[in-house]
């Protein structure tokens, strides 16, 4: 018996060959996702996904012994934000660092010669139309002045441009695959070819600067992205996200992608007839006494604010490595003293920051909650912060446990039914059994059963 043929091991195969448990050849459109004839979502790992992890656990420099408080530091409270917060954050320097705006589309299909059979036939389009029309338009959000958007305004734009008519057939496909299980092999080929032809003109209009006359069709289109990402597990016919915490790390790159793209253009939307999917997240002129009654029709944790307290005086205690602040006060000879750590307590400030600003967004939303108020999070998440998430840091998980709740609200949406939980159960496998307590709140919320 000759000697075993060797193999190289790999985990960047395409997630449609991690779910059927086949081995990737790790091209695109992959061997095995072209032989079933399903749509193939690899992308080409960067150099940053194929560098081996430090040896050294986070949990392990952390000394494990931070623990949930069991007298909170401040009463249950949410803070007021003043008028312009939210977009003043936005617009400063601490916010958010700008990715390439190309990586909104990174994870996604490249081309509209990957899908396996042509669907632009008049039948199906206007089967889908009337679909999008009288059924899916309002179950993508709760507010009626949204859903005008949504039924009319974003329909208007793709008669002008064939991108964004192609982002709604693709969206109104998912949907009725997700409706009609029978009928799903049908209307998830569907979707996927009018998503690819859609993100091939996109790809192309963005890769030049966005301007005045085509700002607005680029944010109804960037405005689906999130929504086709969400829908992982009907495109896969699967019961569960493969692979959860990638998902949603991929959900945070395409918001700061789009972000990238409009942040020149938020406050002129505001002008437009548009308006009303950033009013409902982005309310600038909050009562400065938020009244009881609104209040108590929170979807949120009646002790939310007492945990948001406690989770501040765990990044506040957390042992980091030692900040710039910190380090001025040793030895300017010391050439141990270290620099390139010294933002990482400011980065994991500002997302507690913005987790307190999505929770209050959620809190004033009473039983309207919409997905916008919940993605909020992820617009000030630095790189470092994305890549403790990639490396599974306990302080990373603690905060993206406790951000299960607020994914939770919005659980009722179709595309969103199930990504709470399933992060939630995933973030736990992955958890340095020292931060567990951590997990307890999260799971009563989230899991409705404790740890």
């Amino acid at each position: 018996m000759g000697p075993r043929r060797s193999h190289r091991k790999s985990r960047n195969g395409c997630p449609e060959c991690k779910a059927r448990r086949l081995k990737c050849d790790e091209r695109y459109p992959c061997t095995n996702c072209v032989k079933h004839g399903i749509p193939c979502s690899y992308v080409v790992p960067t150099e940053q996904d194929s560098t081996p992890a430090s040896s050294a656990s986070p949990a392990s420099q952390a000394q494990a012994h931070i623990q949930p408080s069991s007298q909170p530091p401040c009463v249950n409270h949410a803070p007021i934000p003043h008028g312009d917060y939210l977009w003043n954050l936005a617009n400063s320097g601490n916010a958010v660092e700008s990715p390439n705006r190309l990586d909104l589309l990174g994870i996604l299909p490249r081309s509209s010669q990957d899908a396996p059979v042509d669907y632009e036939d008049w039948g199906m389009v206007a089967e889908l139309m009337h679909h999008y029309c009288t059924v899916t338009c309002n179950t993508l959000t709760r507010r009626e002045d949204v859903r005008h958007v949504w039924r009319v305004i974003i329909p208007t734009e793709g008669y002008a441009n064939k991108y964004v008519m192609n982002g709604v057939l693709a969206i109104a496909a998912i949907h009725r695959a997700y409706l009609y299980p029978s009928q799903k092999d049908k209307y998830t080929k569907a979707s996927a070819y009018h998503l690819a032809a859609g993100l091939k003109e996109f790809r192309e209009l963005i890769s030049s600067p966005i301007d005045r006359d085509n700002w607005q069709p680029v944010f109804c289109f960037s405005s689906m992205i999130c929504m086709h990402i969400s829908t992982a597990t009907i495109r896969l016919n699967a019961d569960r996200l493969p692979t959860p915490l990638s998902t949603i790390i991929e959900i945070f790159a395409s918001v700061k992608g789009f972000q990238a793209v409009m942040k020149p253009f938020l406050r002129s939307l505001q002008k437009t007839q548009l308006a009303p999917m950033v009013n409902s997240v982005w309310i600038e002129d909050e009562p400065s006494i938020p009244s009881p009654a609104l209040v108590a029709q929170s979807l949120l944790p009646p002790d939310v604010w007492t945990q948001v307290s406690r989770l501040r005086k765990f990044v506040d205690e957390y042992p980091f490595p030692q900040t710039q602040s910190e380090s001025q006060h040793q030895d300017p000879d010391d050439d141990e003293a270290p620099q390139e750590h010294s933002d990482i307590r400011k980065d994991y400030k500002i997302a507690m920051e913005f987790f307190e600003v999505s929770a209050r967004q959620i809190e004033l939303a009473g039983p309207h909650v919409e997905t916008g108020m919940v993605f909020l999070w992820a617009y000030p998440l630095s790189k470092r912060f994305h890549d403790h998430l990639i490396s599974h840091h306990p302080a990373a998980l603690v905060l993206l446990a406790h951000y299960c709740v607020l994914l939770h609200m919005v659980d009722h949406f179709w595309y969103m039914s199930g990504i709470g939980r399933q992060l939630l159960e995933d973030i736990e496998t992955k958890t340095h059994p020292a931060f567990r307590e951590w997990l307890v709140w999260p799971r009563r919320w989230v899991l409705k059963q404790p740890i």
